[in-house]
């Protein structure tokens, strides 16, 4: 096993100079604390990465290291030990008593251990329970003991990197930027542990010709742990873009430091960053800072074959932007995935827009609902600064909202989570049940559709009439419900699969093509059309990579192209 996997800082929009990689072998075991197997972490024990790779589930697993810790280092300060995530619902000790909890699979959290912390070897045992529950987001985890049509192995455990970090009594907790490029402004909302008052410095640099420089400075006075102040840019031109407006053709990014004082002392620092750019709706089309945005989107799942959810690398996170960037996608839709830090961080550098979704619940009572929300919040939390990220997606297709279409309040639900969202976060647009069965609450028009070939694209050009009925097999508005003049984005179809690769429960959409002539031959004309058409604002092509059974991607599991890239990119750009 390798010692030390995924090395690098996890958390890059909230930086500390000082941490401690907790990734590596820790001891495990199934059932009881009785630590009888060792474990490669982050990765789950199903996968093979993980060392273990067994698929059976198990209700309850255990998890258990050392923890060398100097009096020198943390005498006088908080210890903080981070979880990227842990699936499901976790208990977490030191020394053999219970330092927190937390309930929800996909985000990161924090844990306070200084009361527990003794000088010299420590002991961290961590407890996950986790189940084929319906009414906890699992997105595309199978609740079934076997994989079947389009959900996969699970994850139960740590599934993203644990570390640890000294800070002050009195620290950072979050930053919010939300910028306003009409006015070449940003407000900063600063937020500290506990209720004490602290004076934060926020610094703001721009690079230009690859020079470093302090571009704005504000000051917060937090009273009771909060504190707003705003970053002025007024020397900046943001008609060109070219310096401060993030966008895909200029990844622009805001560095910044901030710094907190007590008293006329630091007592805690942090390095973050930020993206000035706004997405809006008007006039029946999207906005990327104040201009007309037609997106070419990747639906990407975010799977590996040896190491599931998890990325093996944060060269593989690369890659996989690199490889959607060179087929011609302007942005990726990561389906049913909170996915890893780094992956937003290497997005917002390499200009890719995002779509971020929340996984699944795949049934509808309070549980659901309450559990759900409290994971969107923390996704919002943990992702407000990230640029990349333009749209959020709470439901998809009514998956765990199978009446949606006639139920007032399943149709309730879906207005509440648009609503959570704008009142969470004004700077990204919604679409609040992407594909079909959608309200009012919405800022798009979604549709998903399949069954859609060179033979039949011209059942569009009676935009109207699709409105009104159906696009695949499904309404695409609940009753009570119709289009207002939306953009119309057609988010998933595709989903071509090869002939020699459909064996056994393998699949792809409405038949499978034979050659890559064949290939191109179905997909080239239906492209092509929603370019020129005119009815539609975007599209997301079904999907980057093969997904266990699902064998409908672009690229093998392996990241191999099927097909030639080049024409990838010239039917995906627009350029055919």
């Amino acid at each position: 096993m390798n010692d030390m996997p995924r090395p690098e800082y996890p958390r890059p929009n909230l930086v500390r100079e000082h941490w401690v990689n907790l990734n590596g072998v820790w001891e495990f075991s199934f059932d009881a604390p009785v630590f009888d197997q060792k474990i490669l972490v982050p990765f789950c024990y199903q996968s093979q990465k993980s060392g273990i790779g067994d698929e059976t589930e198990h209700g309850t697993v255990w998890y258990r290291r050392p923890l060398s810790l100097k009096e020198t280092d943390f005498a006088g300060k908080r210890v903080l030990l981070h979880f990227g995530a842990v699936d499901y619902e976790c208990r977490i000790y030191l020394n053999q008593q219970l330092a927190g909890t937390h309930q929800g699979g996909n985000n990161a959290f924090t844990v306070d251990i200084t009361k527990w912390v003794q000088d010299g070897e420590n002991e961290l045992t961590v407890e996950v329970n986790d189940s084929y529950r319906q009414s906890q987001p699992r997105g595309k985890q199978r609740w079934k003991d076997h994989s079947f049509g389009c959900w996969y192995t699970p994850v139960t455990g740590i599934w993203k990197t644990v570390w640890l970090e000294y800070v002050g009594e009195t620290y950072i907790e979050k930053v919010h930027f939300t910028p306003d490029i009409d006015k070449n402004q940003a407000v900063a909302e600063l937020f500290l542990n506990g209720t004490e008052s602290a004076e934060v410095t926020v610094q703001a640099y721009l690079s230009t010709d690859g020079e470093k420089k302090l571009s704005a400075e504000c000051t917060a006075f937090c009273r009771c742990g909060y504190g707003k102040a705003v970053l002025d840019f007024p020397d900046l031109d943001v008609r060109t873009g070219e310096e401060l407006l993030w966008s895909p053709e200029h990844p622009n990014l805001i560095d910044v430091d901030v710094t907190v004082r007590r008293d006329n002392t630091v007592v805690d620092q942090v390095s973050t960053y930020f993206g000035m750019r706004k997405i809006q709706v008007m006039d029946g089309q999207v906005y990327l800072n104040n201009m007309p945005l037609f997106q070419r989107l990747i639906l990407d799942q975010g799977y590996w074959k040896e190491s599931l959810l998890t990325p093996p690398s944060d060269e593989a996170i690369r890659q996989d932007i690199e490889l959607t960037l060179k087929m011609g996608f302007n942005g990726a839709r990561k389906h049913q995935k909170i996915e890893d830090a780094r992956y937003y961080y290497w997005a917002d550098r390499m200009g890719l827009l995002l779509w971020a979704e929340l996984p699944s619940c795949y049934e509808f009572n309070t549980e659901a609902i309450g559990r759900s929300m409290q994971e969107m919040k923390e996704a919002v939390d943990s992702h407000y600064n990230n640029p990349s990220i333009i749209f959020w997606t709470p439901l998809n297709e009514s998956w765990g909202i199978n009446k949606v279409l006639c139920d007032p309040q399943q149709q309730d639900y879906v207005r509440a989570m648009y609503y959570y969202l704008k009142s969470l976060d004004p700077t990204r647009l919604v679409s609040s049940n992407d594909g079909w069965e959608q309200v009012c609450e919405n800022d798009i028009c979604a549709i998903h559709d399949y069954h859609l070939f060179p033979s039949n694209v011209d059942k569009y050009a009676d935009m109207g009439k699709i409105l009104d009925t159906v696009a695949q097999v499904r309404k695409l508005y609940a009753e009570g419900n119709a289009y207002q003049g939306e953009p119309i984005l057609l988010t998933e179809y595709g989903g071509i699969a090869f002939e020699d690769q459909c064996e056994g429960e393998n699949w792809g959409y409405f038949g499978a093509v034979r050659s890559e002539e064949e290939f191109f031959d179905r997909l080239a004309p239906v492209t092509r059309y929603l370019f020129d058409s005119g009815n539609f604002q975007g599209f997301c092509y079904t999907q980057l990579t093969d997904v266990q059974q699902e064998i409908n991607g672009l690229l093998t599991e392996d990241r191999k192209p099927k097909v030639s890239i080049e024409w990838l990119r010239q039917v995906f750009g627009g350029n055919l």
